[in-house]
C-alpha cells in the first residue's frame, strides 16, 4: 500500500466533500426552485412572451456530469497522475467562481451561506492540490518503483548481469 501525503489525503477528502456537497445543493435548487426562479428568471414586463427559466435540469445535469469527473479524476490523482491533480484543481476554481457568481445573485440565506461555504472549500482544496507535498507525490508516482531513490536493485536485472557474457579486456603482457 503506497503511503500518501497529508496534503494529498486532505485535499481527497475535501474533493469528496465537496461533491457530497454539491448534491445537497442540489436537493435545495429542487426544494426551493420558486424562491430561485424568482431571482434567477428575467422579470416579466406587461404582455412579455418571455417564460421562466428552468434551470433545474441544467443544474442537475451539470451537477451529474461533474460529480462522475470528479470522482474519477480523485482516484487517478491517489494514483498519482499529475494531469488528473491538475484537472480537479480546474474543477476547484470552477467552484470557487460558481460559488461567487451565487453570492452576487442574491439567493434565498440557506443558498447563500452554501455558496459561501463552497467557496471557502473549494479555495481551501485548491491549497492543498497545488502543495509541494501533492507535487512531490505526484512527481514520485510518475517514476517507476525500481528507480525511485532508495529502492533496492532489481532482482531481474541483477540475475541477468550474472548471466551475461563477460567481455576479455585485453591486458599488457
Amino acid at each position: 500500500m503506497i503511503k500518501r501525503p497529508a496534503a494529498v489525503e486532505l485535499a481527497c477528502w475535501l474533493l469528496w466533500f465537496l461533491v457530497a456537497a454539491g448534491l445537497l445543493v442540489c436537493v435545495l435548487v429542487v426544494v426551493q426552485r420558486d424562491q430561485l426562479g424568482s431571482v434567477w428568471s428575467p422579470m416579466q414586463v406587461g404582455d412579455s412572451t418571455v417564460q421562466p427559466v428552468e434551470f433545474v435540469p441544467v443544474i442537475l445535469v451539470l451537477y451529474g456530469v461533474t460529480a462522475v469527473l470528479a470522482l474519477t479524476l480523485i482516484a487517478l490523482y491517489r494514483a498519482g497522475h499529475n494531469w488528473a491533480r491538475h484537472s480537479l484543481a480546474a474543477i476547484a476554481a470552477g467552484i470557487f467562481v460558481v460559488a461567487v457568481g451565487t453570492v452576487r445573485t442574491n439567493p434565498p440565506t440557506l443558498v447563500d451561506g452554501m455558496a459561501i461555504a463552497a467557496a471557502v472549500i473549494s479555495a481551501v482544496t485548491l491549497v492543498f492540490v497545488w502543495h509541494p507535498q501533492s507535487r512531490e507525490f505526484v512527481r514520485t508516482m510518475g517514476v517507476p518503483p525500481e528507480l525511485r531513490e532508495g529502492a533496492a536493485e532489481a532482482p531481474v536485472a541483477a540475475e541477468a548481469d550474472q548471466d551475461a557474457p563477460r567481455a576479455e579486456v585485453p591486458t599488457d603482457s
